[in-house]
């Protein structure tokens, strides 16, 4: 059961990135380690390995699971065309719970659309919207997040605070529970409406060598209410946390 898996992945992918601009490359590659809580009811906590890949030129750039072309491209201001992820699965034979195991899966989808970024004395603002491209959800996601890159002791520190919003489809399609769903397992059926998810995170990168470097971070996100009140859910928020070690070419 995997959900917000490409949000840590490009947590962590951003954690090398003031590596890779320092070293005049434009290209890292690592492995890291991801645990997740689920937030179903009867899933369980889940560890699962992943690539961390940022390569970035003049008109390209890649950051984990998200690629892009660059429209517009300078010192303090980036926006661009994306494509990612949904990130978000839910799977029934991954759960311990009966009835849950009588639901439909949800699957992982493709999304497109557009994003910006603002580099300041007071941090990095960005922003996206996208939506899906392979008629799962059908819905949107509205990301919005600001972060305070810091060095201290020879250790890259970046703390940052977001909100994401996702559209009734978009929710609807990974915690809501159709009439069918509810006659075949017992469980109440739920329409979710849109839903705002706030969240901090933090992720930081030692040097070990001059192209080596160590990571780890963290994020925790509260469920809306419209998240929250779904009968597949079973807490108000989810943590995840990664580590990482990757090589600056």
């Amino acid at each position: 059961m995997k959900t917000s898996y490409l949000t840590a992945v490009t947590l962590a992918t951003a954690c090398f990135t003031s590596g890779v601009l320092a070293a005049g490359s434009p290209l890292t590659l690592g492995a890291g380690a991801l645990y997740v809580q689920s937030p179903y009811q009867g899933g369980k906590e889940r560890y699962y390995p992943f690539p961390l890949i940022n390569y970035e030129d003049a008109n390209f750039f890649v950051s984990g699971l998200q690629g892009g072309y660059f429209l517009w491209k300078d010192q303090q201001d980036q926006f661009s065309l994306i494509i990612t992820s949904s990130g978000q699965e839910y799977d029934p034979k991954r759960t311990s719970s009966s009835a849950m195991k009588q639901l439909d899966k949800r699957h992982l989808t493709l999304m497109a659309g557009g994003q910006w970024q603002h580099i300041a004395d007071w941090g990095v603002l960005k922003t996206s919207l996208v939506g899906d491209v392979l008629d799962q959800s059908n819905g949107f996601v509205w990301n919005t997040n600001w972060h305070y890159p810091l060095m201290l002791d020879g250790i890259s520190l970046n703390p940052g605070a977001g909100v994401s919003w996702n559209s009734s489809k978009q929710t609807n399609y990974y915690y809501g529970v159709s009439s069918a769903e509810s006659r075949r397992s017992g469980i109440s059926s739920y329409d979710a409406g849109d839903s705002w998810l706030p969240y901090v995170e933090i992720s930081a990168s030692y040097p070990l060598t001059s192209r080596w470097q160590l990571g780890v971070g963290g994020r925790y996100q509260w469920f809306g209410s419209e998240v929250k009140d779904s009968p597949m859910v079973a807490k108000s928020g989810q943590a995840m946390i990664w580590t990482g070690l990757s090589y600056t070419f």
